[in-house]
């Protein structure tokens, strides 16, 4: 995790969207409260940098840049 994380720094993607949980199948709830913890974390950090990377080239070719 801690290589991944200095690849995504280096080009440019925050770290913190990367996360790894280790749960048994028993901690259904967990798991739950987990994804919704990190849905508002993605959420405040915004649009991914690649997401908005590739908006701007539909964008460019829709107008035949």
């Amino acid at each position: 995790m801690k290589r991944l994380k200095g690849l995504l720094r280096t080009i440019g993607i925050n770290p913190e969207r990367l996360q790894f949980y280790n749960l048994s199948a028993a901690m259904g709830p967990r798991w739950a409260e987990i994804c919704n913890e990190f849905t508002e974390k993605i959420i405040a950090l915004g649009p991914s940098p690649i997401w908005l990377a590739r908006q701007k080239k539909k964008e460019s070719l829709k107008h035949g840049e």
